[in-house]
């Protein structure tokens, strides 16, 4: 190559490759990339659980519902009262009992979710919890029990019945909430 009259030799090296300004760049952004997403999976995995043990509780609700239904026998005996769920948002925020009421008193005594007879415990995942029950206003354990044939559902506070519960479990690390409502008729809804 020619100019004015001087011969410039051009440089026959490629110049391929990145700096490694760009390499650190390109590093960068792909690290925070990956950081947003791992963040908003976490949160996806935690609202996901939360949601499935909802679905949990309910369906409990209803495995109760339908063991009254069935006449299902406990320890070889009829419960007098049926079969019940038992929470406790105080002793056992993390966790709750599926129980026969032997006695018929529409709630849960020493011994009536006894797993040897057919009764059952249920843990809830780590990190969530029972965080409130509420009737007309807060209280600390309610007993849903069905009494057979139609069957008839009582919501006992231990001195009270009511017409409705609202049972809010809550993911911990979120703080978001899920709500299972019964209602005296017997029906079990998941609300937000």
């Amino acid at each position: 190559m020619y100019f004015s009259g001087i011969k410039i030799k051009k440089n026959t090296k490629s110049c391929a490759g990145f700096t490694l300004i760009e390499l650190i760049v390109s590093i960068s952004i792909i690290a925070m990339m990956s950081g947003l997403f791992l963040t908003n999976y976490h949160s996806t995995n935690k609202t996901s659980e939360l949601r499935m043990t909802a679905q949990k509780l309910a369906s409990d609700l209803r495995l109760a519902q339908n063991y009254s239904l069935g006449s299902k026998e406990y320890g070889g005996n009829m419960p007098a009262g049926g079969w019940g769920v038992h929470l406790d948002r105080v002793a056992s925020p993390n966790s709750y009992i599926i129980f026969a009421d032997s006695d018929g008193n529409k709630q849960y005594d020493s011994g009536e979710g006894d797993a040897d007879k057919g009764g059952l415990v249920v843990a809830l995942p780590a990190g969530v919890s029972v965080k409130e029950i509420n009737v007309s206003s807060p209280i600390d354990f309610i007993d849903i029990t069905f009494l057979p044939p139609d069957p008839m559902t009582n919501i006992w506070d231990g001195s009270n019945t009511h017409n409705l519960v609202d049972i809010i479990l809550s993911e911990d690390s979120s703080n978001t909430t899920k709500t299972v409502e019964v209602n005296f008729f017997g029906l079990i809804e998941e609300k937000e």
